[in-house]
């Protein structure tokens, strides 16, 4: 009999580990659809919502997917490219300004839309600030805290940043900030390529079909794990051909 027998306690406490943690898979995934379906609910609900003013005073939590109107111009410090951006399959940035709002000092961050990577990091492009006073409409949204290797945040007039952490850039800047980036309306000038991602009910079935496979896999990896067990089980039990003769 093989020595690595399925019924070692080592055995099973790996085999229960990995069950585990497709179980633990799949209810991340459920867990992903909750949240896709809390985003698509929002966004729906507030599509044909009045636009929200944004003035110096700032925004309250709970604004995200709002659509909105500002009224300043656009302030010629601080403006960075959002790195690792793509579209088509493409390399390339997000364009962010600050939007000082009139009257006041106030700034909004808005994203101006993608570009893309011409040549090299090491040129980078720099694209134009508009000039004057203007009123711009779109929509507020929260950005996500992403990964990052930085060991520190860049500083305020960095102009590449791999990860848009607003309250980063918001404690480097010498001036108050809203907590929300203003993603610029696809039919307003002075911005780019503006494909702004929207929650849809396909990204919720996805990752309920995740979900099952999850618990599929877990569940089949159970079955082979037990039957393995059954048959070392009814090994073990079998008399020895000698005691069958006796």
């Amino acid at each position: 009999m093989s020595t690595r027998r399925i019924s070692h306690p080592l055995v099973l406490l790996g085999a229960a580990t990995v069950c585990a943690l497709l179980v633990a898979l799949g209810f991340w995934q459920l867990h992903r659809a909750e949240e896709k379906q809390h985003l698509h609910e929002a966004y729906s609900a507030r599509v044909d919502e009045a636009p929200i003013q944004v003035t110096g005073v700032l925004l309250e939590p709970g604004r995200s997917n709002f659509p909105a109107q500002v009224r300043g111009r656009f302030d010629g410090q601080g403006q960075f490219l959002w790195d690792n951006r793509t579209y088509q399959g493409q390399p390339g940035f997000d364009v962010l300004t600050p939007f000082i709002i009139d009257p006041g000092e106030t700034r909004i961050l808005v994203d101006r839309g993608w570009i893309p990577l011409l040549s090299s990091r090491k040129d980078l492009p720099s694209p134009t600030v508009p000039q004057g006073i203007r009123t711009i409409s779109g929509r507020l949204v929260e950005p996500m805290h992403g990964f990052t290797l930085e060991a520190r945040p860049p500083a305020y007039d960095a102009p590449l940043r791999q990860n848009l952490d607003l309250a980063a850039f918001a404690d480097s800047a010498p001036y108050a900030m809203h907590s929300y980036v203003l993603r610029l309306g696809p039919d307003e000038p002075d911005g780019f390529v503006r494909k702004w991602p929207a929650p849809d009910e396909k990204a919720i079935k996805r990752h309920q079909a995740y979900a099952v496979q999850w618990f599929a896999i877990a569940l089949a990896f159970v079955g082979v794990v037990g039957a393995m067990l059954r048959r070392e089980i009814r090994i073990r039990n079998k008399p020895a051909r000698n005691e069958i003769d006796e």
